[in-house]
Order: structure tokens, then C-alpha cells, then sequence
């Protein structure tokens, strides 16, 4: 074989110089078996490829790049004391070869031998001083052996010699920095800016250093300067825009604290803080409806994160979205069933909405989730009441008070819901015993829903009429009231009066909501208006569920009395 032959076959290795070849190299016998180890190695049979290189090295033991293919074969094996013994033969037996140089040094740092590493780096650089390649490696070296100094001084050598740019700038600043020179770091950081006026990583630094140094003064004079030059560093974004929110520029801040949500780089948390700083915002008549497309994203960015349910829920109730909040919230318990004030917030908002299966059902995986909450037990126990399961309900309300503390409001009204189920189990004795302990709580509130449960069940409707007519006299355009006199009339078979009552209502509050529109299409339907009876009971299903037979109304189109 030729010489050319000889130094493709090299090529192939690993584009290695070729040495003059010696007296062995012309054997071909030597030759054969140099090609027998290129072919195993080019097939990666690893084994053989060493037998023959070995096999090679007893005949001449100073062929570098016999010595420089073993190394290539034992680094692929990760058999690194190895390699690195052939590479070092193969550096030393051809000292001119810069790229058995190299590798010798990447050797070294593969052992963690960083200063040999560093200094063969340096006899690299001096022979060719414009390769960045040699200078990262060095400058790892100097980095692992803690020398900044070193590594500072090497930084400015590639200054010299390739030019200063934004990122030698920032790593000698993390050299000083790290050196204990903060002055000088930070007049290096400014006199760069100057130079490079529109780089953003010079400025994030300078603004970083500042604000650690709680020079916040100097840090938000940059802000603006970085928000220009990086108009997607969502970071810079955010601080910026609650900078101007809380100096009065509310406009022009909250435009910028919408954009760092959107934008890369916030966490989570410094989103959400800035969002429920936004949702909460005390100064509005009413909610920015812009904030919705940021909700929106923030479940659509963090499905599995529960803040950002949570802040979507808040919201929602904020904005009048009830629905939408109820659902919110329970996303959020979907992604974290351990938090009761979410619960909570589910429970109480599915009472106002008169969404009482969802509340049945919340209300009972609450109570598994945490038995010694009393309100979980409390609501599900007012459902169950509301079906007619009485016992059931008195077991749950047993539940309820023995773990409440300090509460005599709820204890009233778990108080009332006793009466209710005794009256439902016909134990009148009992009822009226726990409507007595539960008005020993002075409420308005609580005297009409007790008011409410004795003309449910038909007790005593003369003495609640009285009452109710009493409470009148005082506020005669108390809508709570007028709708319960109303309730009373239509349970005594007085419907002329029921819808007299009924209308006196003006409160869209109480219009809007399934127990007013039902009882009304109740009224309609014994004055013999039919077809305004239905509608009131289709009305009543887009505000809330309505009592246990609304549906059953609906498709029948006729009364039906509540068991």
C-alpha cells in the first residue's frame, strides 16, 4: 500500500496528521495489521480493533497514531485511564499534532484533572491564540480549580485577540463579583453599557446587582432602558409594570404587568401574585374585563397547577360569574383536594346558587376529606333535610356540632336544621326544642327560615302570618319577608293574596332565583294560569334547581306538591 492509502486509512480514524513513515510502516505486514485494526474499529468490534493495534505497537511503540486510536476506542468504552495514557503518548510522540494536544486536554478534565488540563490549554493558545475552542476549555479548567484571577486575565487575552463582545463583558463581571470586587465589577457592567447600549443581558445584570444591593433606585432607572431592549424578558416586565402600577401610573403599569404574564420567565408564583394583586385591586367600580383572557391562560399554561384555578375562580366570583367560579374552584380541588377554603368557598357559593346537588355531593366529599370541619357535615345534612332523609340528617348535624368550636352562629343554624328534620320525622316536641335553642340567637335571617319550616310543614300558618305581617309593619318593601308571607298564603290555599304578596317584590336579587320563580308559577298555576305557570318553572331552572319536584312540574306541566 502506498503512502496516500496509508493516510486516508488515518483520515478515517479521526483525521489525525500523519506522521513520515518509518522503516516499520513500510513492512506490510505492519501495514496489514494497522488496516486489519482500522476495519474493526470502523465495525465496532472494539476487542479486536485493540488486539491489533497492540499488535502494531510491539512492532513500532512510537506510532502516535496507532497510540491516538486506542485512545479513540478506550474513551468510547469510557475506559478513561486508558485513553488517557494513549493520547498522552500520542501528544508526546507527536508534538507538532495540536489536535492530540487537544484531546489530551479534554482528557484531562474527563479525569478532573483541571491544572494538567489548563496548562496543556495554554501551550494550545500560544500556538494558535485565536481558537475560542481552547479558550473554553481553559477557562473551564481555571472554573473548576477556583482561580478567577486566572480565568479574568484569560478572558482579557481573548479580548486582545478576538475583540470584547456582551459575553466576555459578563463573565468577567461574574469573575469580580466572585473575586469579592463588586466595585469593579459594577463600573465594568456600566462602562459596557455604554458600549453596548441595547444589549439586554448587560442591563438584567446591572438591574439584578442593583436590586440585591437593594439600590432599588438605580434598578428601576434601568428597567425601562431593559423593557426596550427586551421587550420579551417577562421578568423585566412585571417589575417594571408594578413600578409604575403603585406610583400612580395605574394604565400604562397594568399594560405592562399583562404582557410579563404572558411573556417567558416569570414563575408561577410572581404570576399569580401580580394577578390576584390585579383581581383584588380595591380602586375599580367594577373588575377590568381584560384580566379574563389572562386567567383563561394561566389555566390553559398551568392545568395541573391549583393557583391557577384558584386565581380563575376569583375572578369569576369577583366579576358576578358565579357559575363560572363554582367550576373554577372545583378544578382547583381537582388538582389539590386539600384545601378547605376552596371548599368552603364551593359549598357556600352552590347554597347561594341554589345548586343543591352539587352541594349534596361536594358537600359530602368534604366531609370525608375533613371530618373535623363542622360545615361540610352541616350542608349535607340541609340537603338531606331537603330530600326528606330526616335521620340521616340528624346524624349529620350530630356530626356537625361535635366538632365545632366557638361558633354560635353555625350553632343556630344546625339548631334550626334539628327542627326541621324533627318536624319531618313528626316529633314536634323535639322540633320546636331546637327552634327555641337555635332563636336564642338573635337573626332576622334565622326567625324567617324558621317561619319558613312551619309553613312547609303546615304548623301553626295563623301565628306565622301574624308574624310575618309584625315584621311588615316595621319594613314594609322587605322583599325576604313579603316572600315568605306570600309562601305562608299559598301553603294556607289563599292564592289571590299569595300573588298580591309576590309582587310586591321589586328586587331583581330575589326575582332572579329559582325559589321565587317557582313559587310564583305555583301561584299562576292555582289561579288557573297555566301556561305563565310553566314559564315561571322554566325560569326558575336557569337561576337554580328549585325544590325537589321543579322538574318534575316542568315535564308534566302541572303542580306537584312537595312530599
Amino acid at each position: 500500500m502506498n503512502k496516500i492509502l496509508f493516510a486516508l486509512a488515518l483520515i478515517a480514524l479521526a483525521s489525525c496528521k500523519v506522521q513520515e513513515p518509518t522503516a516499520a510502516l513500510q513492512d506490510p505486514a505492519y501495514i496489514r495489521q494497522f488496516h486489519s485494526g482500522v476495519r474493526n474499529m470502523l465495525n465496532a468490534q472494539n476487542e479486536e480493533a485493540i488486539q491489533a493495534f497492540k499488535a502494531c505497537l510491539q512492532k513500532q511503540p512510537k506510532d502516535a497514531a496507532v497510540h491516538y486510536a486506542l485512545f479513540q476506542i478506550y474513551l468510547k468504552q469510557e475506559k478513561y485511564q486508558e485513553a488517557a495514557f494513549h493520547t498522552e503518548q500520542a501528544a508526546q510522540l507527536d508534538p507538532k499534532n495540536l489536535h492530540y494536544k487537544r484531546e489530551l486536554a479534554f482528557m484531562y478534565q474527563q479525569l478532573g484533572r483541571f491544572q494538567d488540563a489548563a496548562e496543556v490549554f495554554e501551550v494550545l493558545l500560544k500556538a494558535d491564540p485565536k481558537n475560542i475552542d481552547y479558550y473554553s476549555g481553559a477557562l473551564k479548567s481555571y472554573e473548576e480549580l477556583n482561580k478567577s484571577s486566572k480565568s479574568f486575565a484569560l478572558i482579557e487575552q481573548m479580548e486582545q485577540q478576538l475583540g470584547e463582545n456582551p459575553s466576555t463583558v459578563l463573565e468577567k463581571f461574574r469573575l469580580l463579583q466572585q473575586m469579592g470586587k463588586t466595585k469593579e465589577s459594577v463600573a465594568l457592567l456600566e462602562s459596557a453599557r455604554l458600549r453596548f447600549p441595547t444589549e439586554a443581558s448587560i442591563l438584567a445584570n446591572l438591574v439584578d446587582h442593583y436590586f440585591r444591593a437593594q439600590n432599588y433606585t438605580a434598578g428601576f432607572g434601568l428597567l425601562k432602558d431593559l423593557v426596550a431592549a427586551d421587550p420579551q424578558n417577562g421578568v423585566a416586565l412585571l417589575m417594571y409594570g408594578e413600578m409604575l402600577y403603585r406610583s400612580g401610573k395605574v394604565d400604562e403599569g397594568k399594560k405592562y404587568l399583562q404582557a410579563g404574564i404572558l411573556a417567558q420567565g416569570p414563575s408561577l408564583d410572581q404570576k399569580m401574585n401580580i394577578l390576584i394583586m390585579l383581581v383584588n385591586e380595591k380602586t375599580q367600580k367594577a373588575i377590568d374585563p381584560k384580566l379574563e383572557p389572562l386567567v383563561v391562560y394561566m389555566t390553559q399554561t398551568y392545568p395541573n397547577e391549583a393557583k391557577a384555578h384558584s386565581i380563575a375562580g376569583d375572578y369569576y366570583y369577583v366579576s358576578g360569574q358565579i357559575k363560572a367560579a363554582i367550576a373554577s374552584y372545583q378544578q382547583t380541588l381537582r388538582c389539590d383536594p386539600n384545601l378547605f377554603p376552596v371548599w368552603s368557598q364551593v359549598l357556600i357559593l352552590a347554597y347561594e346558587q341554589e345548586a343543591w346537588t352539587t352541594l349534596l355531593k361536594d358537600a359530602s366529599s368534604c366531609a370525608e376529606l375533613f371530618p373535623s370541619q363542622p360545615l361540610p357535615f352541616f350542608f349535607k345534612a340541609m340537603m338531606l333535610n331537603r330530600s326528606g332523609s330526616y335521620t340521616e340528617a340528624l346524624e349529620n348535624l350530630t356530626l356537625s356540632k361535635g366538632v365545632l368550636l366557638n361558633d354560635n352562629v353555625l350553632l343556630a343554624e344546625i339548631a334550626l336544621q334539628e327542627g326541621i328534620a324533627n318536624l319531618g320525622l313528626q316529633k314536634q316536641a323535639a322540633a320546636f326544642a331546637a327552634f327555641k335553642d337555635a332563636l336564642s340567637v338573635s337573626s332576622n335571617d334565622l326567625e324567617l327560615k324558621y317561619l319558613h319550616a312551619l309553613s312547609h310543614f303546615k304548623i301553626e300558618l295563623p301565628k306565622t302570618q301574624q308574624r310575618l305581617q309584625e315584621m311588615l309593619s316595621k319594613d314594609a318593601a322587605n322583599a325576604p319577608v313579603l316572600f315568605e308571607l306570600a309562601y305562608t298564603a299559598f301553603q294556607t290555599g289563599a292564592y289571590q293574596m299569595a300573588q298580591q304578596e309576590i309582587q310586591k317584590i321589586s328586587t331583581d336579587k330575589l326575582q332572579q332565583t329559582a325559589a321565587y320563580q317557582e313559587l310564583l308559577g305555583d301561584i299562576y298555576f292555582h289561579l288557573g294560569q297555566v301556561q305563565e305557570a310553566n314559564n315561571c318553572w322554566q325560569k326558575a331552572l336557569t337561576f337554580g334547581e328549585g325544590s325537589i319536584v321543579l322538574s318534575e312540574k316542568i315535564s308534566k306541566k302541572t303542580y306537584v306538591p312537595v312530599p
